[in-house]
This record gives structure tokens, sequence and C-alpha cells, in this order.
């Protein structure tokens, strides 16, 4: 007997990739880091290949309608991720543990698994007490350490790069904190004041470097 192939068009084929994606979405909270390292991939996926404009005019109104949560949240969540990959997500499924501390104790990370004096605890759930207590040491260890002013460590171009990289994405979230709060504030001028300063110096830097 001959098989009827159906071939879905592509609309119809987008609308059900994203049904699925939503989906596997469902089971997000809004305690941060709270999600799975699955769900931070499908989060990227999702912002990257812009298939929710099937069903909603634009990424911050489909993260409100579909995934209830705010667009900044699902960002930081993906800006998570593109720094620390699944490591950090399968850690904070088993302890609360926040972007900074794990930044922090993530030489320590490697294959899944926390090591440590000598120890390697993988990230299971029986082992959340030893991980707990181990993530407390290594904070500790490294809150007790002061830097020299004398000789402050050489970092490589790539690690100051990093940095920076890191420091400004907390200081596009804390812009955009204050722009969601001052758009009709009384603070407003000094925001659009501050963002085009900010701008202008960036857009310098660029065309200083062909860009």
């Amino acid at each position: 007997m001959q098989k009827t192939i159906i071939k879905l068009a592509d609309d119809a084929s987008g609308l059900l990739d994203l049904g699925v994606a939503l989906g596997q979405n469902q089971a997000f909270s809004l305690v941060a880091g709270r999600c799975s390292a699955a769900q931070a991939a499908t989060l990227l996926r999702l912002r990257q290949e812009k298939k929710y404009l099937k069903c909603a005019a634009n990424w911050r109104e489909f993260c409100t309608r579909y995934l209830r949560m705010s667009g900044s949240e699902a960002d930081r969540i993906i800006r998570l991720w593109e720094e620390f990959g699944a490591a950090y997500f399968e850690l904070a499924q088993l302890m609360r543990i926040s972007p900074e501390s794990y930044r922090a104790i993530e030489p320590a990370v490697k294959d899944g698994a926390l090591h440590h004096n000598g120890e390697t605890i993988e990230f299971d759930a029986e082992n959340s007490g030893k991980l707990a207590a181990a993530v407390a040491q290594l904070r500790s260890a490294e809150g007790g350490k002061k830097p020299s002013r004398k000789n402050p460590p050489h970092r490589e171009m790539h690690e100051r790069l990093a940095e920076l990289d890191r420091r400004c994405m907390k200081i596009a979230a804390e812009f955009e904190e204050i722009s969601r709060k001052e758009r009709s504030g009384e603070n407003r001028l000094l925001l659009v004041r501050t963002l085009t300063s900010v701008r202008n110096d960036l857009s310098r830097i660029a065309r200083e470097n062909g860009m």
C-alpha cells in the first residue's frame, strides 16, 4: 500500500517547532537559576531563530505572554548560559548559587563535578549537602585572599576582554532596569544624557577600529 507523505508548509513547521519549544519551557520557575540547562538552551534558540515572531510582535511580548517571565529575566538566563554553559544550571538545580559565587568557584568545576580538597563531588541530588559545604569553603577561602596592591596579577588580553564583556552586560542590565522606571520619570533627561554620552563614546571607539 502506498504511503502518503504530508509535507508541512514552512509556517506550519515553524509553529510546530515553536510549540515544542514552548512545551519544553512550561516548567520555568521565576526563582533565579531554577531552570534546567536544557531550558536555558531552548531560550537561546527561541531568541536566535526568532520563531517567536509568529505569535508575538517582539521578544519582550513573547516572554511575558507565553513564557510567563519578563524579557529581561529571559535575557539574563541566556547570558548565564552563554557565560557558564550547562554546569551552572546543573549546580543551581541542587543549591542556590549566585552568578558571582559560581564565577568564583568555576575553576574547581569540571566534567559535571566540583573538585575540592582532593575530592570529586558529582552534581547529584545526593551530594547537595556536600556541594553546598564545599562551595561555602571555596567562597570563604576566596574572600580571605587579599589582592596585592603593589603587584596586581597579570591578565592576558583575552581575560581582560572577557571581564569587560561581563561588566558591560551588568551595565546594560542596569540601564534597562532604570529605563523601565524612568521612561516618564523625573530623571528621564539625565538617563537620556547618560545613554547618549555612552553611545557616542562607543561609536567613536568603533569608528577608530574601522567598525
